[in-house]
Parts: C-alpha cells; structure tokens; sequence
C-alpha cells in the first residue's frame, strides 16, 4: 500500500557495481529526497556458496573476504554519488548475505520503495532485463523501481496504467504520490482488449459509445484520488490494442509508468502479470511496479 504511512519507510537500492545500478541509485536518491524519507543502499554476497577450490593456503573464506571487500567499495562509489547530489540524505550502507533477488525481497519487507538497475553486472547484452530485476518485481513486498541507464525526462507526466484488477487503487495512489511529489501530470490509461471479442462481432460496435461508456468508469476510479490532490492535472486515455503496446508507447516521454504486479489477465502461479513482464522488458523510462495485496513470496496464491 501507498500512502503516508509508507514513506515513513527508507527507500532501498540495489548497489552492484553496475552502470544501471548506479542509476538506480541516483532515481532512489530522488525519491527519497522528494518524499522526505531516508536511504539505504544494500549489496548483496552470495558468501555461503562460495569455496575457494584448488587454492588450500589461502584458506576457505579468501574469495567471501575479497567479494565481500568488492562489495563494500561499491557502496562507497554509490555513497559518494548521493552525496553529491542529496547531500541532506539520511544514508546507510551494508553488505548483505545471499542472493541479490532474495536479499532485496526480504529489505523490502520494511522498505516504502525498492530500485534496482534493468541489468546487473550478470547481464548479457542481448537480455533486456536482468534476473534480479524480474524476480524482484513479482515477488517485492513494496512497490519496485526498475531503472535503466537513461535519466526520466525532467517535468514528463507519469503514466499508470488501470482496469477493473483488486489492487486498482493502490496502483493508483502511488501515481498519484508520485506526480504530485515531482510536480508532474497525470496520465491514466486504460485498454480495452479486441482480442477477447467475437471478430464477427467488432465491425457492429460503436467505439465511440465504448469509449465514452469506459471514460465515465475510469472517471469514477480517479475521482477520489483527483480530490484528494488536486494540484495532479490528470488525463484519461482509452485505447484498443491493449495496455502493454499502448503503455510502451507512452513510456517514450513519461518520468515513469506504473502498473500493478498482476492485471486481471494474469495466469493463476505466474508472479508477474503479462502486461507488467513486457514494461519491465521494453519501456523506455523507469517502471514501477506496484505488487498486489497480499504480495510477498509468502502472500501470493
């Protein structure tokens, strides 16, 4: 959930190294700043998977002590990065055990925003996102951050995706948070999917009444977030060739997308829904994902 209560909690990044965690890091110190909370940045170390096989004299913990070393000075580089540019942050730093999803999903447990890189040191080129990135998303007990190396556009509108799904208006109260803390706009979309029609069907409907009949529904979710900030300018959009293209698209000149982990589209054990999987893949700014209630490695069906 979204609101006051959460940004009473720090924001978390994942530091590795990275040009995209570096990114990362510069977007959590941003939100940090604008929301008033404070920042953590946490690296993670696989220590106990680690043995130093054929080298005996230099003992069994050599490589945990040189990752773990490695690991530290890449949270200097990133300390040193916020405080140049969010001196007045309150920051805290440290090296964590285990893997970097896993470590990550448990400092979301008390964490109002987590950021991560698109790719790790890990990645291949060719992959658009990296593993960590992808398994945070759908398993994130806050919302999650996905940044790549391109800055967001400076007063660019956030974009949130909404349909009819159980978590619509957590999604939408950190859209909300959102534009109102960067002095953005608002722009709220919905899709209507084609697909799901009899094709026989779709040259006798009035898009006009459908669109009009799916702006008055979309009115009526926004309408209690519009009072309750109404410094946010906000504008409907309505769109027929479904919400991940539609989304995409807009992603090219927006400061962020938000979306939630699943939509009502999403297939029952699947941690993160189709529409929130291709953003996270293909959008061209930061996405956020919101995770659906109850969310967690332990709360989800």
């Amino acid at each position: 959930m979204s609101g006051p209560a959460q940004w009473q909690r720090p924001v978390v990044a994942g530091v590795d190294g990275s040009s995209a965690a570096l990114a990362a890091v510069e977007r959590a110190a941003e939100e940090a700043a604008v929301h008033g909370t404070s920042l953590r940045l946490v690296a993670a170390v696989e220590w106990t998977t680690y043995r130093a096989i054929g080298l005996p004299a230099l003992g069994e913990d050599h490589l945990r002590d040189v990752l773990v070393t490695q690991a530290r000075g890449h949270l200097e580089t990133a300390a040193s990065q916020v405080a140049a540019l969010r001196p007045e942050l309150e920051l805290s730093t440290e090296v964590v055990g285990g893997a970097a999803a896993a470590a990550l999903e448990r400092e979301s447990q008390a964490a109002s925003l987590v950021v991560v890189g698109a790719r790790g040191t890990g990645g291949f080129d060719e992959l658009l996102l990296g593993s960590v990135a992808l398994a945070l998303a759908g398993r994130s007990h806050c919302p999650v951050a996905v940044v790549r190396d391109a800055a967001a556009a400076g007063h660019a509108p956030v974009v949130v995706g909404v349909d009819d799904s159980a978590d619509r208006d957590d999604i939408l109260r950190l859209a909300f948070t959102e534009a109102a803390a960067h002095g953005s706009a608002l722009v709220v979309v919905h899709a209507w999917n084609a697909t799901k029609l009899d094709p026989l069907a779709l040259p006798l409907l009035d898009w006009s009444l459908v669109e009009s009949a799916c702006d008055e529904l979309v009115a009526g979710w926004v309408a209690p977030w519009e009072k309750e900030f109404p410094e946010v300018p906000v504008r409907r959009v309505f769109v027929r060739d479904g919400a991940a293209g539609a989304l995409t698209r807009l992603s090219e000149n927006a400061r962020e997308v938000v979306v939630g982990s699943r939509g009502r589209g999403a297939i029952r054990g699947f941690l993160l829904g189709s529409v929130s999987r291709a953003l996270v893949h293909h959008a061209h700014c930061p996405v956020v994902v919101v995770p659906a209630p109850g969310a967690g490695a332990g709360g989800r069906s």
